[in-house]
């Protein structure tokens, strides 16, 4: 039986016409052993290297990714870094981590089958940036506000002073779980306006689920989390809001965190 033919691990496609402009330059690939290259079928550019048949063959692969996380960590940080240099050159759509085509014509008919919706993604996200924001809250001064400024918790605080200690108990437990509410408005209010001032900048955006304690590893609670592609003239106008928007609020207890540039990794899926 004859050696199988090495895979195709693909990093991104970019269009043709912007190699004229600023020529691919090759680099070591994922498995150190072949050098990344381009592939072009019609307007479309994939850049790609070979990779061993059988270390990435279905079941092999998974077993690595799931046994080896040295290689994992390694390989994942290798990806990102390749996409994060592409896109500083082209009009990149990234491909995932660990993205394997058999074969060289398999990869052809795929692209070739979705030629139309690659041609308007690369106009979608021509001279765009990925941005993301964190936003993070310290719930204490912001709990404090709402003890102060809330007429009802107020009242209801006030008339603890005239209950029996057992009734005062339960009571106490109903307030805590009314500031408790109306800290998450008040935190949910905050970002969202936010978020529709930084919209206006932004072409597109996507709100994405914030991230517990355990995985960020803070102090602070995340309270929101998202995403915006934008302009490159309008990058710096993205970021001066954002970092007024720091200093004005952070005597509350808010802190913000935008980063980026990335591909255009949420807007391309």
């Amino acid at each position: 039986m004859g050696q199988k033919e090495n895979y195709i691990y693909l990093y991104g496609i970019v269009p043709v016409y912007e190699l004229d402009k600023t020529p691919f330059s090759p680099f070591a690939g994922i498995d150190k052993e072949h050098n990344a290259a381009i592939a072009t079928y019609g307007d479309i550019a994939a850049i790609y290297t070979e990779v061993d048949a059988e270390a990435y063959e279905g079941e092999a692969l998974e077993s690595r990714m799931k046994d080896d996380l040295e290689w994992l960590q390694e390989s994942a940080m290798h990806h990102h870094e390749v996409l994060l240099s592409l896109q500083k050159k082209y009009t990149l759509i990234p491909m995932k981590f660990c993205t394997i085509y058999l074969t060289q014509d398999s990869l052809e008919e795929k692209l070739c089958e979705q030629a139309d919706t690659i041609q308007s993604l690369f106009i979608r996200i021509k001279g765009s940036e990925e941005w993301n924001l964190k936003i993070y809250c310290d719930d204490e001064p912001l709990r404090e506000h709402v003890l102060q400024h809330s007429p009802s918790i107020k009242e209801k605080m006030q008339e603890l002073e005239s209950l029996s200690p057992g009734r005062k108990f339960f009571e106490k437990r109903k307030i805590d779980q009314l500031v408790e509410a109306e800290l998450e408005k008040e935190k949910n209010q905050f970002c969202e306006q936010i978020h529709a001032e930084l919209t206006e900048i932004a072409s597109e955006e996507k709100i994405k689920t914030a991230w517990s304690k355990d995985v960020t590893g803070r102090d602070l609670e995340m309270s929101w989390n998202s995403v915006y592609l934008i302009q490159v003239d309008q990058v710096e106008a993205f970021l001066d809001l954002v970092q007024q928007k720091n200093e004005e609020s952070a005597s509350s207890g808010w802190k913000f965190e935008a980063t980026g540039p990335w591909p255009a990794y949420h807007f391309v899926y």
